[in-house]
């Protein structure tokens, strides 16, 4: 079953196989990729292996959506990546195609798929590593939450939200 969770612009869903063309071209769209380090060609080879552990059955460490408004128009992606047990820590992912940006879509699906990862998938710590030149980006996240973090990689910055914070955040 594909997980979907609803909001008050948006909603996010896990795609099924014929979305993925829209996957194929929001990363291959430079506009949309040049802040996040450039296009990817997401090649036919790669897909069946993707999905299955992005998607459906999934891998119980990634979890991929599309973001899509109440006109069922597909606007971007939103995502956790490399989750570890241990620690309970993932890795954000959100991508608003280009065209669609600065109309409050990334935030709700943020919220939306932070409010699954801490209460339901059980995750306690959610980062994102974002390149030092995508201030827009990181912009948005330390406005949502989430704190800056010490890094030693010289073109990426780190930004960390808890569970408890984000339940303060929530209140």
């Amino acid at each position: 079953m594909l997980l979907k969770s609803l909001g008050k612009n948006i909603y996010i869903k896990q795609p099924e196989w014929r979305e993925l063309a829209f996957v194929e071209w929001l990363w291959a769209d430079k506009d949309t990729m040049i802040d996040v380090g450039g296009t990817v060609d997401f090649k036919e080879s790669r897909k069946v292996e993707w999905y299955r552990r992005m998607v459906q059955p999934t891998d119980k460490r990634n979890l991929y959506y599309l973001i899509y408004t109440y006109e069922d128009i597909p606007v971007g992606e939103v995502s956790f990546h490399r989750f570890d047990k241990e620690k309970g820590l993932a890795e954000l992912n959100v991508k608003i195609a280009y065209k669609y940006r600065r109309k409050g879509y990334a935030k709700e699906a943020i919220s939306l798929l932070l409010n699954y990862y801490f209460y339901e998938f059980n995750g306690e710590v959610m980062v994102d590593r974002v390149a030092k030149n995508n201030i827009p980006g990181q912009k948005l996240l330390v406005d949502y939450g989430f704190t800056y973090e010490d890094v030693s990689e010289p073109d990426i910055v780190l930004v960390k939200l808890t569970k408890e914070d984000f339940i303060k955040l929530s209140i």
